[in-house]
């Protein structure tokens, strides 16, 4: 049975059914895909339907067509660190989020800033292997960490998409999300944390199936991606947290000092 609401192209569903088997690792990086005839039988479709659903695994960067050979999922890409080592007293609040909850100029481009709330998608506790990977960040064990998705919207229209793991003495920000709009302001102002970068990764990728539709953009889009884990004034991590941006919206900025 296909993964997805049938009112999708049969091809993206196709698509999308097989983007969760290499999300969840019953297709695994390296491995073959099954073959056009296989898949066409499995999924009672003709070749050229199978055929566009592997294009869409294509534009996402899930799969790579080797001519003559097969199709392969991808590996993960091997991303080369650039670290940079900044003094505590140097940052200030967390994120972009605060400054774009305000209405003032911006104190990069000296531009009006727009209003920006967060809005819940899903909550409970994380599961899985980016639950393991939270864990490890947080010094928590997986059992012990809740999830919380969120998507960022700006004047109206869907901008980031959050994914924060937080251990359960700081889940509670979930409840406070609705009063404060952001979940920064829900632990600085609702739970009276005083919060601080542990560190911050810059990256990219591609749209999945899922990202695509709630930012309202074409699958394989690009997305600037920031990890990150915050922590609170007695050194305990308050949350890892991963943002996809789109990427025709944002853009980083360092400033250093004289």
């Amino acid at each position: 049975m296909l993964a997805t609401p049938g009112n999708q192209p049969l091809y993206r569903q196709i698509a999308a059914d097989l983007w969760n088997r290499i999300r969840t690792g019953t297709l695994r990086a390296g491995e073959q895909m099954p073959n056009e005839t296989a898949l066409s039988e499995e999924f009672s479709v003709n070749r050229l339907t199978v055929r566009q659903a592997v294009a869409e695994l294509q534009r996402v960067g899930a799969v790579e067509i080797r001519r003559g050979i097969g199709t392969f999922v991808t590996e993960p890409p091997d991303l080369i660190e650039v670290v940079s080592m900044l003094p505590v007293r140097a940052q200030q609040s967390d994120s972009t989020h605060d400054a774009l909850s305000a209405r003032g100029p911006s104190a990069v481009s000296g531009e009006p800033l727009r209003s920006v709330i967060e809005q819940v998608e899903s909550f409970g506790l994380a599961s899985g292997v980016d639950a393991a990977v939270a864990a490890r960040h947080l010094d928590s064990g997986p059992a012990d960490i809740y999830r919380l998705d969120t998507t960022m919207i700006r004047d109206g229209r869907p901008w980031i998409l959050n994914s924060y793991w937080l251990p359960s003495d700081f889940a509670a920000a979930a409840e406070h999300l609705p009063q404060y709009g952001l979940v920064v302001h829900a632990l600085k102002l609702g739970l009276g944390f005083d919060l601080h970068y542990r560190w911050r990764a810059f990256s990219a990728s591609a749209a999945d199936f899922d990202e695509a539709a709630r930012l309202k953009v074409a699958a394989g889009s690009p997305l600037l991606v920031r990890d990150g884990v915050t922590a609170v004034a007695d050194g305990r991590a308050a949350f890892f947290v991963r943002r996809r941006m789109r990427g025709d919206t944002a853009k980083f900025v360092l400033r250093y000092a004289e």
